[in-house]
């Protein structure tokens, strides 16, 4: 087994080893391969020189031999006459034809007096009278002009349509006037057999002869049959427009569409020009296929040493995973065990305090009622400095438990589609008298849709919490940014799908270390000094963003400040978001009638019982829902309403209790109270008031009466 240094050591140069084996003769291939693309076409572009070279020596020897036989035979006929040549014709003609029989090149030799008729031919002996070429353009050309050669363009004889390219001169008589013409006739098969037996061995070439004007004179391989002359805007025919008599051009034929290489020039003095081209995809099939030989030869050798360098990787790796897999799973566990306590510990906390928050509801109660009781018995007092205290400790405690039931996602909540626009609007009066003169605040709206469904009251405390944390992290000043959007996909982790509404807070504060963002949302947890917080600022909003449907995050940099974000499902759209409305305030009903009060909690029990007498009810106590079932079966006439908890022990819990007598007796009201947020949504949804402890004595007669109203109206 190797040791901890040697064995990745072994595996970085195995893994070398594998790359290396891929890229060196991926990289010799590459430079191989483009150095071979560019020697191809330097090889191609040097057989196209000597071709058109070959080409161009060869038509040169042919129109010199041709302009050599011209030229004697004019120096020959300078001082004879029309008359002289047609009584020495049959001589002349032998002589010429004697000159031409053993010259490929010159198909035949002619020559023609001044209005174009014949007096001698190498080829027909006599000439035919009637044969008229004054109507030729080379004749009319050298009729007007004196001296100079001209070459013609492809012609086909009058007689026997056997096509030539005639090379011709003037004659002029011995007083300069125009004589006629001499001319030698050429074959263009005698090129194109030369340029066929050229390229035989050279593969997409390709050698054209054209006139200056693009016509073409021979060509092989030959062009199609429609085809005649040579586009004027081919690169050859630019090329020659620009003024050069030689070079090389790149592009596609303008004969047959192929993309060629081709090297021009002129043939001297004449307006001809002679192209060798090489087609590109013969080029680069040549080239194929010596890369593909290269290929064969290298890849194979590097796939193997790669395969070779691999298998002794696999091996030493097989031997680290062995060790890393215990490590790796030991890692894995420990995070797993620490997520799973963190949860366990955030749920044992919830159970925790939200059973210890509704016990101290019930407490709450008792007290709130006997103060309320003692203040009708003896009104003296109801103004007193300790009385007034006991209230606001009442108070107090309730705020306490609220923020407690919050964060253990049992505060009973009364969600309404609001407009987070509107309701952060109408805080920010608070907001800013909270914060202080030294804190700025600003408010910023991203959201096109900034409607939720969610507690108002509960929404308010939160974001007052979130400002009063704030504050107290900015103590020389600062500021307060609010804004709310859109949540991004990457932040819905964990969350129901669906639409969500960020509203986040963002200060300039001292800011809250790393290793303490983990716990900021458990209750009693504070960075705080003792005496300056209760710890359960954060655990309200982390539990009501979680009641709400949402969750709510922090991100924080010492010395930068903190952003806590609330994630809200987003309302519909057309949702109607609630107006707020000023609660008109509370009194206190007399009441009259039978109450049947249903409370397993003794103290509570005994706290309101006397209350409710107080208010003129007749009460009578069960302290389980199933003993109360069964004396309403027993005479379904005794109670006119029925007030009861909803979490009661044995077989019925209040609200079943309240189903079952909706059921039997439909006529009978009943009014139920919780502490624990579980039970209202499916209470109120059933159509119940639900009142949540611990509740005033204001608020629990004006339910109670109007539930007797709705009694009284059938």
């Amino acid at each position: 087994m190797r040791d901890d240094a040697e064995a990745p050591d072994a595996v970085r140069w195995l893994q070398l080893a594998i790359l290396l084996a891929a890229v060196l003769p991926t990289a010799f291939f590459i430079v191989a391969a483009w150095r071979g693309h560019q020697s191809a076409f330097a090889a191609a572009q040097v057989r196209a020189e000597r071709a058109a070279q070959l080409a161009h020596e060869h038509a040169a020897r042919a129109i010199e031999s041709n302009e050599v036989i011209v030229r004697q035979l004019v120096s020959s006929l300078t001082e004879a006459a029309d008359a002289d040549i047609r009584l020495r014709e049959r001589q002349l003609h032998d002589r010429l034809r004697d000159i031409t029989d053993g010259l490929v090149q010159v198909q035949s030799i002619w020559v023609w007096n001044a209005v174009g008729r014949p007096l001698v031919s190498s080829r027909v002996y006599p000439v035919p009278p009637e044969l008229d070429i004054s109507g030729r353009e080379y004749f009319r050309m050298l009729q007007e002009r004196r001296g100079g050669w001209l070459l013609s363009d492809p012609l086909v004889g009058a007689g026997d349509d056997t096509p030539f390219i005639d090379i011709s001169v003037r004659r002029d008589l011995p007083d300069g006037s125009f004589g006629g013409v001499v001319s030698s006739t050429l074959p263009p098969e005698y090129f194109v057999d030369f340029y066929r037996r050229l390229i035989a061995a050279e593969p997409g070439l390709s050698i054209t002869m054209f006139r200056e004007g693009g016509t073409i004179v021979a060509r092989w391989p030959a062009p199609p049959s429609s085809v005649f002359r040579v586009n004027p805007n081919g690169l050859v025919m630019r090329a020659i427009a620009e003024g050069r008599s030689s070079g090389t051009v790149e592009g596609e034929s303008s004969l047959d569409g192929m993309r060629r290489l081709a090297v021009f020039s002129k043939m001297g003095r004449y307006p001809v020009y002679v192209v060798a081209a090489v087609d590109q995809n013969a080029i680069i099939s040549e080239w194929y296929e010596k890369t593909g030989v290269l290929a064969a030869f290298t890849f194979p050798a590097a796939l193997a040493l790669a395969f070779a360098s691999w298998v002794a990787l696999r091996r030493t790796r097989r031997e680290l995973l062995a060790a890393d897999r215990a490590n790796r799973e030991s890692e894995q566990r420990g995070r797993a065990e620490e997520a799973l306590r963190q949860a366990q510990k955030l749920e044992a906390l919830g159970q925790l305090t939200g059973g210890v928050a509704h016990d101290f509801n019930n407490l709450l109660m008792v007290v709130n009622n006997n103060v309320h009781l003692l203040a009708r018995l003896a009104p003296q007092t109801a103004d007193s400095k300790q009385i007034q205290a006991i209230n606001r400790a009442v108070a107090a405690g309730t705020k306490l438990t609220r923020q407690l039931l919050a964060f253990a996602r049992r505060q009973p909540l009364r969600p309404e589609v609001i407009s987070l626009k509107d309701a952060i609007g109408g805080m920010l009066d608070l907001l800013r008298t909270t914060l202080g003169s030294k804190i700025s605040i600003e408010y910023r709206d991203l959201a096109r849709n900034a409607l939720v469904k969610v507690d108002p009251a509960e929404f308010e405390l939160a974001l007052l919490n979130l400002a009063i944390n704030a504050r107290d992290a900015m103590p020389n000043g600062g500021r307060l940014t609010i804004t709310t959007r859109e949540a991004l996909p990457g932040e819905l982790s964990r969350l129901v799908p669906g639409a969500y509404l960020v509203l986040a807070v963002e200060d300039t504060g001292i800011g809250v270390r790393q290793d303490l963002l983990e716990r900021v949302f458990e209750p009693f947890f504070t960075t705080k000094q003792v005496g300056h917080g209760t710890g359960l600022g954060l655990s309200q909003v982390y539990g009501f963003c979680v009641q709400s449907g949402g969750t709510a995050r922090m991100e924080s940099t010492p010395g930068v400040g903190t952003t806590v974000q609330m994630l809200l499902p987003a309302a519909s759209p057309d949702s109607v978001p609630v107006s707020p409305v000023t609660a008109a305030p509370e009194t206190v009903q007399a009441l009259s009638g039978r109450l049947m009060l249903v409370e397993d909690h003794a103290e509570v029990a005994s706290a309101i019982l006397p209350l409710l007498e107080s208010l003129g009810m007749s009460v009578e106590h069960f302290d389980r829902a199933d003993a109360a079932f069964e004396a309403l079966a027993a005479n379904p006439r005794r109670f006119d309403v029925v007030l009861s908890d909803i979490m009661m022990p044995g077989v019925l819990n209040g609200l079943d209790l309240a189903l079952a007598l909706r059921r039997e007796y439909p006529e009978l009201p009943v009014v139920l109270m919780t502490g624990y947020a579980s039970h209202t949504p499916r209470a109120v949804a059933s159509g119940f008031e639900v009142l949540t402890k611990p509740c005033t004595a204001q608020t629990l007669s004006n339910a109670l009466a109007k539930a007797l109203r709705k009694r009284a109206a059938g």
